[in-house]
């Protein structure tokens, strides 16, 4: 937890007062008693008090930091690249994302704009497609039905040229029992 630099004065002057003991001004301000013991000491070594005690990190640099730590890096050699890095504390990878960064967001916007809409046109064809390969199938099972429904004469087969009651009359005298 961060506190302001304007809290951790106020507190060390109680401190130094040595009016109250340190858990009460804890409790009192509302800071732990380890971070007062921590300020103190920091106070007694320095003289003053650090506004942060962790370093600047990548991805707390501004836009414009950003910019101008490529810009300073841009004509260096590799090992004056490096030494900027480590003494400004972040990584070479990091300047060479922040330079992609910087470039991609130079693209217009109109190209950024083609892109997705040839996406939604890619899209479209395989909805397409897939809704034309569903009809072909379904267009070959029809056919299929209708070839087996025609009659056997209009396709080449036999027909029956003799009625059903003819045809008793005509077999009258056989006996079919023995076959």
């Amino acid at each position: 937890m961060g506190y302001s630099i304007q809290l951790k004065e106020a507190v060390l002057k109680k401190v130094l007062q040595g009016n109250k003991p340190h858990h009460e001004i804890a409790k009192e301000l509302g800071v732990g008693r380890s971070t007062i013991g921590k300020w103190l000491r920091e106070y007694k070594q320095n003289g003053s008090i650090k506004l942060k005690s962790k370093e600047k990190r990548p991805k707390d640099w501004t836009a414009e930091e950003r910019i101008s730590a490529i810009i300073k890096t841009g004509s260096m050699t590799a090992d004056e690249r490096t030494a900027w890095c480590r003494k400004n504390g972040i990584f070479i990878h990091n300047l060479d994302q922040w330079k992609k960064d910087a470039i991609s967001a130079i693209i217009p916007k109109a190209n950024k704009e083609q892109i997705e809409k040839y996406k939604n046109l890619k899209n479209e064809i395989a909805a397409l497609k897939k809704d034309l390969s569903r009809k072909d199938k379904a267009l070959a099972e029809t056919a299929a039905l209708l070839v087996l429904k025609k009659k056997p004469g209009k396709s080449g087969g036999s027909q029956r040229t003799i009625d059903q009651s003819r045809r008793q009359k005509n077999c009258v005298g056989i006996d079919f029992r023995g076959l």
